[in-house]
């Protein structure tokens, strides 16, 4: 019977000795993830490594680092070039991985001649070496910042001329999967136009809310922008017989693009952006005993300009 209880451990033990043998990976970013790191290791490792080990991914500007450590070696380091997508990431650390797991030796000493077994007497049958426990998992990576402030200057555009723009906003990156959520605040330098005998001094804020959607990810990044916007549309008169000032609320639409570049929580980005309001304003002149001026007010704006933001969580 103990000859029995014997085969019965050994063949359970090395039926779970691959599973033990598995690697931990662990990614601090998901470009590329652990689970898709773990996933081509388990095409192209042999599984033969009887040790403990480890593999941890850091991902920074330009480069990709692997951290190799196990139970019976000195952890290693390798520094790779980052590709443009995930996949050839995930693809890169899984070889380079699979690689050291391959070609390090079974036990702290390297590979060692096997001793003679002892003869076999059912009187001596002792139970196995418990398996030593594996290495104490690390602490998991930090969460990438998913929050950020920034601002920019801009150069606008329209059918009045040009002006200067001063943005800021604060968005949330990817609060529903991959879509995230910003919103910006455009402070424009005041402008001037003829009307009739005098000029209107106006300028007009703006709200907007966007959908951002990440178009390409990598050392660059693309992101295309779409949402609501709300204007307040501010007029005021100089060198008419009686000046007024007014002030005006008007709906429209911003869409636009952005390139950007992330690295350890601040992101340098480029803007192109457009504006469109569907209504109609003009600026108007009465002047008793005679035809009213007008004078129509942009309804499509371009805008181009750089700006920064950085994390706060």
């Amino acid at each position: 019977m103990k000859s029995a209880s014997f085969v019965v451990v050994a063949s359970a033990l090395w039926l779970a000795a691959p599973a033990l043998a598995a690697p931990l990976v662990t990614s601090d970013s998901d470009c590329p993830s652990a689970a898709d790191v773990t996933t081509r290791l388990a095409g192209l490792w042999s599984g033969n490594s009887s040790a403990s080990a480890m593999a941890h991914i850091r991902v920074e500007v330009g480069q990709m680092t692997v951290d190799l450590v196990s139970e019976s070696e000195p952890a290693v380091s390798r520094t790779l070039p980052t590709e443009a997508d995930c996949e050839s990431r995930a693809q890169a650390a899984a070889l380079v991985i699979a690689a050291w797991l391959d070609s390090r030796p079974s036990g702290p000493l390297g590979e060692v001649e096997p001793a003679a077994a002892p003869p076999f007497e059912l009187a001596t049958v002792r139970a196995p070496t418990p398996i030593a426990s594996p290495l104490p998992s690390p602490p998991p990576p930090p969460l990438p910042s998913r929050f950020f402030l920034g601002v920019g200057g801009l150069a606008s555009l329209d059918s009045r001329g040009g002006g200067a723009i001063l943005s800021t906003e604060a968005a949330w990156l990817r609060l529903v999967g991959r879509v995230g959520l910003g919103v910006g605040l455009s402070f424009p330098l005041p402008r001037e136009m003829a009307v009739g005998q005098g000029k209107a001094r106006w300028w007009r804020p703006v709200v907007a809310l966007a959908l951002r959607i990440p178009l390409a990810e990598g050392t660059w990044i693309v992101e295309g922008g779409i949402g609501p916007a709300l204007g307040l549309l501010v007029v005021a008169g100089s060198g008419f017989s009686q000046n007024h000032t007014d002030a005006v609320a008007s709906w429209g639409a911003t869409v636009g693009f952005r390139l950007a570049r992330r690295s350890r929580g601040r992101t340098t980005w480029a803007d192109l952006r457009g504006l469109l309001w569907p209504a109609a304003q003009n600026i108007r002149n009465d002047v008793p005993g005679s035809v009213p001026h007008l004078e129509a007010l942009p309804r499509i704006e371009a805008q181009l300009g750089l700006g920064f933001s950085f994390a706060l969580l």
